[in-house]
Parts: C-alpha cells; sequence; structure tokens
C-alpha cells in the first residue's frame, strides 16, 4: 500500500506531501494538483516496471515554472506487510541540452539500504543489507528496473511487483479502442486500449468473464455477456450481449454503447479482476463517475469500498461528483488538496469549514470550504 508521496518541482508540486489510508478520496478545485499526484505515480511506475528511458517521462516542461530549479525530487513510501519501503529518486535537467538524467535513486527496506546510486555508481546490497556489487550505471534509466529477481536480492523484487499492482488509470470511454489487435497486459493512462486489455486478461482466468457478468446483469439492463468476435488474423471486436424484454437477443459492438455504459463495463471490469488476483490489487481512478448518474456510481463504489483491505488493497480516487463527496469525504476519507492562487499545493484531512445544515458538496459548491 503507498503510504506517502513527496515531490518537490513537478508542476504545482512543491516540498509536497500526500500521506493515505486505505481508502482515499482526493478534493479540490481544478489546477489543485490531484491529478498531478496521480502523474508522478504513473511516471515513477513506468520509470521502474516500464524500463522507460528517464527522458521520455520526466518532461523540463515538467518542472515548477517559478521555482527556477533544474532538480526534481521525488520520494515514495510503500508498505507490505510490516516492512517500508523507501524509494527515492533525484532527476537532474540541463537546460542547454534539455535532456534529463538520473542523479540519484535509492530503494531501502526499514531504513535499510537495498540500492543505492548516485555519481554514476550503482550500490547494490543482498538481502541481508550487506554491499554486495559496485558497478557504473547508464544514467538515463532505472537501475532498480533494470535489476531482475535473484537468490539474494529477493526484496528488491518484492517492491518492484508490489509497484506493478499499481492501476492508476483516468478512464475516458470517448477514446477506447473499438477493436483489439493484440493482447495488452497493461492498461493505458486512458484505458484507451480496454479492449485489449479485457482480452489479456479474459483468456488468463476464465472466471472473470462469469464474474463481470454477474456483477453487470443488476446494473446494465438485460447485459448478458461480454464477448470478442474474429475480424481477422488476429484482430478482435469487443462486442456486447443484451436480452431485450421481449426475449429478443441484441448483440452490439462495444464502440457501439453509450460513453455511460462504457464507463460502467470498464469500472466493473477492474474491480472483478483486482478481486480475482492472488496478490491485492491498488486502484487509483482519476473521476470514475464521469458520465455517470449517482444511482449508476454508487453501487459501484459501495462495492470497492467493500472489497478494500479484502481483495484490493488500496483504493485512491479523485472526484467532484457531489453524491461521491458526501459518501466519502465526510467519513474521513476526504484529503482536500488546497492553492492560493498559482503558489504550491498544500493537502488538509478537513475543509477550511463545514457549514451546519448543508451538505459537503453543497458548501463546496457555494465556495465556503475555501
Amino acid at each position: 500500500m503507498l503510504e506517502r508521496l513527496y515531490v518537490n518541482n513537478f508542476r504545482c508540486l512543491v516540498n509536497f506531501e500526500l500521506k493515505l489510508d486505505r481508502i482515499n478520496l482526493l478534493l479540490g478545485v481544478n489546477g489543485s494538483g490531484k491529478s498531478s499526484a496521480f502523474d508522478v505515480l504513473r511516471k515513477i511506475q513506468d520509470f521502474i516496471i516500464g524500463d522507460a528511458l528517464v527522458s521520455d517521462v520526466f518532461k523540463s516542461n515538467d518542472k515548477t515554472l517559478w521555482l527556477k530549479l533544474d532538480l526534481q525530487h521525488f520520494e515514495m513510501d510503500i508498505s507490505m506487510d510490516s516492512d517500508i519501503y523507501t524509494y527515492t529518486l533525484d532527476i537532474q535537467h540541463d537546460e542547454e541540452t534539455k535532456k534529463p538524467i538520473v542523479a540519484k535513486e535509492e530503494l531501502s527496506m526499514n531504513g535499510k539500504p537495498l540500492f543505492v546510486y548516485s555519481d554514476g555508481i550503482a550500490h547494490l546490497y543482498r538481502d541481508d543489507h550487506t554491499l554486495g556489487q559496485e558497478y557504473p550505471l547508464n544514467k538515463t534509466r532505472s537501475g532498480v528496473g533494470y535489476l531482475d529477481e535473484y537468490k539474494d536480492r529477493k526484496l528488491l523484487a518484492r517492491f518492484k511487483r508490489e509497484l506493478d499492482r499499481f492501476i492508476i488509470v483516468r478512464p475516458m470511454p470517448l477514446i477506447m479502442e473499438k477493436r483489439s489487435l493484440d493482447d495488452d497486459i497493461w492498461l493505458d493512462e486512458m484505458m484507451e486500449n480496454f479492449p485489449s486489455w479485457y482480452r489479456y486478461v479474459s483468456s488468463s482466468d476464465g472466471e472473470l468473464a462469469s464474474r463481470l457478468r454477474s456483477e453487470l446483469s443488476d446494473i446494465l439492463p438485460g447485459f448478458r455477456s461480454l464477448d470478442f468476435s474474429l475480424l481477422g488474423e488476429n484482430a478482435k471486436r469487443l462486442k456486447v450481449s443484451f436480452d431485450s424484454q421481449d426475449g429478443i437477443k441484441l448483440t452490439l459492438p462495444f464502440a457501439k454503447l453509450s460513453d455511460g455504459q462504457k464507463m460502467l463495463i470498464a469500472l466493473y471490469a477492474l474491480l472483478v479482476f483486482s478481486s480475482l488476483q492472488e496478490k491485492k490489487i491498488s486502484l487509483f481512478i482519476d473521476e470514475p463517475d464521469n458520465f455517470l448518474a449517482l444511482r449508476e456510481i454508487q453501487p459501484w463504489l459501495s462495492s470497492l469500498i467493500d472489497e478494500c483491505g479484502d481483495t484490493i488493497e488500496q483504493a485512491v480516487l479523485i472526484s467532484h461528483h457531489p453524491g461521491m463527496i458526501d459518501y466519502l469525504g465526510g467519513d474521513g476519507y476526504g484529503l482536500w488538496f488546497m492553492r492560493q492562487g498559482t503558489g504550491p499545493v498544500r493537502v488538509s484531512k478537513e475543509p477550511k469549514q463545514i457549514i451546519d445544515g448543508l451538505s459537503l458538496s453543497e458548501t463546496i459548491a457555494r465556495g465556503w470550504e475555501e
């Protein structure tokens, strides 16, 4: 579970610290840094797990404009059982070439080192935290990401597996693909490759389709199944079958559904997929309520909360939806992102004001929480 994220010199995140619980709802006006916090997590995950080049992930134009600093600093604390992993990353930007390099990268467990990189030299530690190897390292990639599991560095691999179980998305049904050309293990940021991802996960676990059918039959009237039809040698089209009230069976391409219907299917697929994994998944979802009415998002949200700590490790949501704000914001799950003008972001567990007789969402709507 992600316990803490610290960021300095990334957009509006300056000396920024976010401490998270099992269930979290990030609240605040547009431009207050909520999505930027998710972007940091996604970039670190892509850098370590996706083996991306530092220049592809950490762009110079993401530095905080008013700081005029060339160094970006990131930290995260991830808990696993009773252990705390701390990952630290410094990115140095060259103003002339606009090319970033890794200035420092460290991973420790319970304060004891597993990997340390600085000044071009990597120091790799064994699981008993004794120094194993020292070697020069390329400044353009993650040293932690480069290392595979080995008999005396299982703890480092454990951290990577946990980070790999973070699903960080901003669902956008408008751009979800019409067909699948191949299996996709990873979901794209906006879930545009949902058909290809669902193709992979449903073929890997036969129970997924039946569980999803059970969940959606009460949510989408007449929903019967989510299947694929062959379009060519490898291309497949995702299709949705319904039973009408007069007994007629109707099958539509996934692309022909409304944006709200696609959103519901994608959200429940995430929920069911997470519940079927051997190791628990952490879900970071930016505005899952887009395109949905309250009566549509409420059952999904209730199911998500019920599963947190059981089959789902952690849920961190961003929302402006009144129903979600009132459901979670007032129950101690809310984290308020606050920003004065174009200044840095700060986070509070409480809004500045709570007005007797008004719901939390109505207080926000009137601007009284500022």
